[in-house]
């Protein structure tokens, strides 16, 4: 068994932070999130993977190289052209041929236990195994329907429009969706089209057109789809709380991760489940909640970060006030300014 990593994604609703490096290198609590997917993958006993790679491509082979020292063996498949998820995972399957291979998109996080989806995959003799969840209508996923014996009966993909006029409040009815892992045998990895496609919209429909098996497999434990801000906080506050690993170990600080090498000053407050990253220096009376601080930046006397993400090298004055707000690398916030809303 091996593993393919969709990693090409760009990235568009995480800007600016993904103007500087690939979606799938945003640093989530001292490690960049590609190195969970690896450490998934390790935990299972898969030590050779294939990077699916497109945007910004030379970044994520400078971070990882052959992957000696994440205890893999990598690879990477580099699409010329944006090939889409199934034309990704066949381009990447190219590259190593001949097993069967567990696939996961690179921008999710979670607390499966990839063992025992491969155990039930190959119990049920399946050719695919989608691990699903259950959400709360409405939402913009597609959905997944599946019969008493969890054999996948179709699949119904919302389009950019719906997905964009979803809203109201929850309904308390609940749907199956794709959570982007897969378990796939080589007979149908070698099915997918050499070609530019989708996975979803294309080829697993196919498949279940053809009475071939294809089983979903419903997760209860913890996942995070990271495509907004505020699903990136969400993770945050995920893997400084427990509920999802790290795979390296990092420090905390009451409920707030703090880089080794970051000066918090005795008065500061950091709180919320954040995370502080490289080199940071927070000074007296300062306040951040609920927020990420990446490598670099300075946080001036008495100012205040809420629920926001503050790229490598920021500056915040004292006094000021940054709420709800995403800012790029290098952005330097005045004293006393207010970013977000007001009190």
């Amino acid at each position: 068994m091996r593993g393919i990593v969709i990693a090409g994604g760009v990235g568009t609703r995480l800007r600016p932070l993904t103007l500087m490096r690939p979606k799938p290198l945003m640093p989530l609590v001292d490690s960049p999130l590609l190195e969970y997917q690896l450490a998934y993958l390790r935990t299972a006993g898969i030590t050779e993977v294939c990077f699916a790679t497109n945007y910004m491509s030379e970044a994520v082979d400078r971070q990882f190289g052959d992957g000696r020292h994440f205890g893999v063996s990598l690879t990477y498949a580099v699409e010329d052209v944006p090939l889409d998820t199934a034309g990704a995972i066949r381009n990447a399957y190219d590259q190593m041929p001949g097993d069967d291979c567990v696939v996961f998109n690179g921008d999710t996080i979670h607390a499966f236990d990839i063992a025992e989806i491969i155990e039930l995959h190959r119990r049920r003799q399946a050719e695919v195994t989608l691990t699903l969840r259950k959400v709360e209508r409405p939402h913009p996923y597609g959905v997944v329907p599946i019969d008493e014996d969890c054999r996948v009966e179709g699949f119904r993909e919302p389009s950019e429009e719906q997905k964009r006029a979803i809203g109201g409040d929850p309904t308390g009815e609940f749907d199956a969706i794709n959570a982007g892992l897969y378990v796939m045998n080589k007979s149908a990895l070698e099915s997918i089209p050499q070609r530019r496609c989708n996975i979803e919209r294309e080829v697993f429909p196919l498949f279940v057109s053809e009475g071939r098996r294809i089983y979903g497999d419903i997760q209860q434990a913890r996942w995070i789809d990271i495509g907004r801000p505020s699903q990136y906080l969400e993770a945050v506050a995920a893997v400084v709380a427990g509920e999802i690993q790290s795979p390296r170990p990092f420090l905390k600080r009451g409920d707030a991760a703090i880089h080794a090498t970051a000066e918090v000053a005795d008065s500061a407050t950091v709180s919320c489940h954040s995370s502080v990253g490289q080199g940071v220096r927070i000074e007296d009376e300062a306040y951040i909640s609920a927020s990420a601080i990446f490598d670099g930046v300075r946080v001036g006397s008495s100012a205040r970060i809420e629920n926001s993400i503050i790229g490598d090298g920021c500056e915040i004055g004292p006094n000021a006030v940054v709420r709800d707000t995403v800012l790029g690398a290098g952005c330097v916030v005045k004293e006393f300014s207010l970013l977000g809303g007001f009190s």
